[in-house]
């Protein structure tokens, strides 16, 4: 290559990325998985909190009018003289109440057994300012200024008709003064938001909100889809969640937002149309000792963790923002999901009965910390993620009916985004990921899947930036269609990869067919010798995604997109290899291919795949 060709392939990309980039303006941007307010990280001051116990001096109590017989009914043990201790100093018969009457920081809100409805909350009147907002301020003094988006009078389609935003999106300052908008149980630590300091500063500072019963079910928030998000923290640092379910929520069940320092301990949330627990632009976070199911999207999702290591060109992390540890996850459509989901520590975890066990990816706008990097997943049990939840719910017009008639906590899973049904690990343009030491197997169609993903569908238009995605990923030292206890439970193909992207390299594994199978190209080099040495921009692997991107579960066409193979049920894997499968030994050397060859189609697959989804942020 001479030295002027680097100088004209730029030029020539940047040609087709105005092309492209045209072709999206004109069709609209890509859809986000999910709105939100524009979010920023914590400064990274905060810590871990810890768990006070059931004796914290500072302490309020929450009952319901049945508590006294459900305790009667426990075991006797130190446990139920607590709860009997607690309930004769019961003060609040509603966890929103108990937690607004908080004056000092590191308060304990005890909640003992029964079933919280928080009525008064879920169906109050709003104050005129608050029926009547309508889109983000930041400044909620100022009502003339909602002239946008979602009055609660409008449906998302006439919104949507009218040219007007999501109401997810509100500001911060209008989240914490109308708390009850989109919010049944809600937790706001900052109270000073005209600042730009999003540091926990108030007396909610390090509230703990803590069931007293032996069993997560034993405390029961039920939102019966009366608003967005069951539990509410925002910039609550040291909040601390422990031993409740929470259930039947449109968005989230439990949702923590820019919040430096936070744990979320034996809690369960099932049944909601989303996210069971999501953590957005936060850090010092621990997710453990829980349970997920029965939810839309994923039942844990770290997205837009604080981008700790966003500048770290090394495998190595400097440390992790959020842990996830002893959890499982399952029957939902992913087990884990995480757009920009940024140095996530995820193990000792078991993901199964999903469609996909855990997906990371760079593909939604809107994220601070794009384009996705430094997760690890390890330790973890990734098996029988085939459950095809479309073909059940979707193609069916179960998830057509209202929400509350789908019969979520019966098992109805309606899913949000499409997903490859029968998969482990899915990486979509991600980079310095480590999947390592796992138990990967029964996943019918892919054990683990990469592939890159074009800097345009994240709004980002640099050509220099192009190709950012799909880099350092390793994967190595995992058991592929073989149990933790040795059993034999094969994955379709073990790998699938588009071919693209520098430093990917997979070394060290357990294969139950006794040989990787794969569809590369190349064979890259082992992990020691840099992995894959190139960019070759094969879009022709990737092309057969667009079909699939179409995916609209409101949509009688695009429920199930003709030519979308991701929502076929994969057959069962057998001993022989899979078509299309190689074998070849890993770090195996071969000559490179030229560089950015196909970069046209590949543009023209980003511009197709705006205009698709386009039709998806109509809906």
């Amino acid at each position: 290559m001479t030295r002027s060709q680097p100088r004209s392939i730029a030029i020539a990309i940047a040609a087709l990325l105005c092309l492209a980039g045209g072709l999206l303006a004109l069709s609209g941007a890509p859809a986000s998985a999910h709105e939100e307010r524009p979010a920023v990280f914590p400064d990274g001051s905060g810590s871990v909190p810890t768990f006070l116990g059931l004796d914290n001096p500072r302490q309020r109590v929450v009952c319901r009018p049945d508590s006294d017989e459900r305790i009667a009914r426990m075991k006797a043990g130190a446990l139920k003289r607590r709860n009997q201790s607690l309930l004769r100093q019961c003060e609040f018969h509603s966890i929103q109440d108990a937690i607004d009457s908080i004056s000092k920081r590191r308060t304990s809100v005890y909640v003992l057994p029964g079933r919280y409805l928080e009525a008064k909350h879920a169906s109050s009147a709003r104050s005129d300012y608050c029926s009547h907002l309508r889109t983000e301020s930041n400044d909620p003094l100022d009502v003339s200024q909602y002239i946008g988006s979602i009055a609660s009078s409008l449906s998302a389609e006439e919104a949507a008709d009218a040219g007007e935003s999501n109401p997810i999106a509100l500001s911060y300052a209008d989240q914490r003064r109308c708390a009850h908008n989109l919010n049944l149980i809600a937790l706001f630590g900052d109270r000073t938001p005209a600042d730009d300091d999003i540091a926990c500063d108030s007396h909610f500072c390090g509230t703990q909100v803590v069931g007293t019963g032996r069993r997560m079910t034993d405390v029961l928030v039920d939102n019966r889809f009366s608003k967005l998000n069951a539990f509410r923290a925002d910039r609550a640092g040291g909040v601390y969640l422990r031993n409740m379910t929470f259930q039947q929520a449109e968005f989230n069940a439990v949702y923590i937002l820019e919040t430096d320092g936070f744990v979320v301990d034996r809690v369960l949330t099932r049944g909601n149309d989303e996210y069971g627990v999501l953590a957005f632009a936060s850090d010092h976070g621990l997710i453990k000792d829980s349970e997920a199911y029965y939810n839309g999207d994923s039942g844990i999702y770290p997205g837009s963790g604080s981008d700790l290591n966003g500048d770290n060109p090394d495998f190595e992390v400097s440390r992790y923002a959020i842990e996830i540890r002893n959890n499982r996850s399952h029957h939902n459509a992913l087990g884990y999901s995480g757009t920009a989901g940024n140095s996530i520590w995820a193990h000792h975890n078991k993901f199964y009965a999903n469609a996909t066990g855990i997906a990371t990816d760079s593909l939604f706008p809107g994220h601070p910390g794009l384009p996705q990097d430094h997760a690890r997943w390890n330790r973890n049990e990734i098996y029988s993620n085939n459950i095809n939840w479309y073909e059940k719910f979707v193609d069916t017009g179960v998830c057509a009916k209202p929400m509350e008639q789908r019969g979520y906590l019966d098992g109805t899973v309606c899913p949000v985004i499409p997903t490859p049904v029968g998969t482990g690990v899915l990486i979509a343009g991600g980079n310095f990921n480590s999947t390592d030491h796992n138990w990967i197997y029964d996943n019918w169609r892919y054990g683990t899947m990469q592939f890159w993903v074009p800097a345009p569908l994240r709004d980002e238009f640099d050509p220099q930036k192009l190709f950012d995605t799909s880099h350092g990923n390793r994967t190595f030292d995992n058991q592929m269609g073989l149990a933790k206890d040795g059993t034999i439970a094969h994955n379709g193909s073990d790998h699938w990869w588009d071919d693209q992207g520098t430093g990917n390299c997979w070394e060290g594994n357990a294969y139950s067919r006794g040989a990787q199978t794969d569809n590369f190209t190349i064979q890259p080099p082992g992990c020691a010798d840099g992995g894959s040495v190139l960019t070759p921009g094969l879009p022709v692997k990737d092309a057969g995604f667009l079909t699939c991107s179409q995916y609209d579960r409101n949509d009688e066409v695009l429920r199930h997109p003709p030519g979308c193979e991701w929502f076929d049920t994969p057959a069962k894997p057998t001993a022989a290899a899979p078509a299309r499968a190689t074998s070849q030994p890993a770090g195996r050397k071969v000559a490179p291919a030229a560089p950015y060859l196909g970069v046209l189609p590949g543009l023209l697959f980003v511009a197709g795949l705006g205009m698709v989804r386009r039709a998806r942020r109509r809906s």
